[in-house]
């Protein structure tokens, strides 16, 4: 089965408001084997919406219109759906009293547009909103099904996981299967993969290129899910070994968090000095519940003074060779090592722009530091300054998920 999907509002096209469900009902129908053909976002337009209802009901099995059921003129979604399947739209009793209701127990006085959403197509199912105000539909129409729903993300998500398996029925299975691999590109994952030749008819392997990450997305569609899933595990088991610890995690998990995983398991304790991240790279790990397990102390160190009187980096050394140098990250970890409250001491120093102090923009020199083995990696990255400090953080988290187990030797 395909399907397309319709988000309607004015404000998706103006960029006032984020169209995040066309996304999160895609991944829903791709749980449950249903392909999507098309999405398509439209202006409060009747004679565009109904031309596009048109189109897209000659093209696929199931439609979605997503919004434009409010209370408001510009809410044209139900008439123009109506008009082109030549239907009526009807008042339900249960959804106005609801309504009535609702207002009521809010203390508040019901404007007589909102009666509006109480009206639904003759004929369809209506799917009550027990999150909102604006009933959805469902709508039998020439051996296709026609899906409404309200657009507010926090009405729309909920409704979607209460309804959308029960009212559509899929002969297939499917089996899908993330993972995510860190350290290489997008294009070397995607050559290996091919060559590998794992895909066949039924099974698609394709590669979704992220910040610092790229996720390998297998689907896998037949009779049989018990075959699919031993299919499936055979090429995850095939890919573990082909990519080794580049391949760091299944499902949404980001680096972050299986950084802080792995810290925890190899029960290692982590701190950062940073200077051009600025707190950046202690923040990304404090997002990750349980970070409090491994992060024991960061410090920023933006000045001289700091990186003097705090991590104890020579004056000399800052003379001789500057803040964003080798030796002083050297000495940057070393003092936050000296500490003596992480096994592993990170320091981070570098150019973010936009006007160069001491070397090129987007120099970086970061240090790992573990008992009497350090290790400097330098970089260059390009962008403005808030894209060069991004780039940088994830570098660092990156190359700690590689190499944590040489870290913790």
């Amino acid at each position: 089965m395909n399907a397309g999907i319709i988000t309607i509002g004015t404000e998706l096209l103006i960029g006032s408001v984020l169209d995040t469900n066309s996304k999160y009902l895609s991944e829903k129908l791709s749980e449950i084997g249903v392909h999507v053909s098309y999405q398509l976002s439209l202006r409060d337009d009747f004679i565009e919406l109904s031309t596009q209802i048109k189109y897209l009901l000659g093209k696929v099995d199931i439609l979605f219109l997503c919004g434009g059921l409010g209370p408001t003129e510009d809410d044209i979604t139900k008439e123009a759906l109506a008009e082109v399947i030549d239907k009526k739209l009807v008042l339900d009793e249960y959804q106005y009293k609801k309504m009535l209701d609702r207002f009521s127990k809010l203390k508040k006085i019901m404007s007589p547009n909102n009666k509006k959403q109480a009206y639904v197509i003759e004929g369809s199912k209506v799917l009550d909103n027990k999150w909102g105000t604006a009933p959805g539909e469902v709508i039998e129409y020439n051996d296709k099904k026609i899906f409404l729903f309200p657009g507010p993300p926090k009405e729309f998500e909920p409704m979607i996981n209460y309804y959308l398996k029960s009212n559509i029925k899929e002969n297939n299975g499917i089996v899908l299967k993330s993972l995510n691999i860190t350290g290489l590109g997008e294009s070397t994952i995607e050559e290996i993969i091919r060559n590998l030749n794992l895909e066949k008819e039924h099974i698609s392997i394709n590669t979704f290129a992220h910040f610092y990450d790229t996720e390998i997305k297998i689907i896998a569609e037949g009779l049989d899910e018990h075959s699919l899933n031993v299919e499936v595990n055979n090429i995850v088991s095939k890919l573990y070994s082909t990519f080794g610890n580049f391949l760091y995690s299944e499902g949404e998990v980001k680096p972050k968090e299986a950084l802080v995983r792995k810290l925890i398991e190899k029960n290692l304790t982590i701190g950062f000095a940073e200077s051009i991240t600025g707190g950046l790279l202690s923040s990304k790990l404090t997002s990750v519940k349980n970070a409090s397990k491994v992060l024991k102390n960061s410090i920023i160190s933006y000045s001289n003074e700091s990186k003097v009187q705090v991590l104890k980096v020579s004056e000399d050394t800052l003379n001789n060779f500057g803040a964003v140098s080798y030796e002083t990250s050297i000495e940057m970890a070393e003092g936050l090592y000296n500490m003596g409250l992480c096994d592993i001491a990170v320091s981070i120093t570098g150019e973010a722009g936009p006007n160069p102090s001491e070397k090129e923009i987007g120099t970086v020199f970061v240090c790992y530091y573990y008992k009497n083995y350090f290790e400097v990696k330098e970089y260059l990255f390009s962008g403005n300054r808030t894209e060069i400090q991004e780039r940088a953080a994830d570098a660092v988290i990156t190359h700690l998920l590689l190499n944590i187990d040489k870290e913790g030797e």
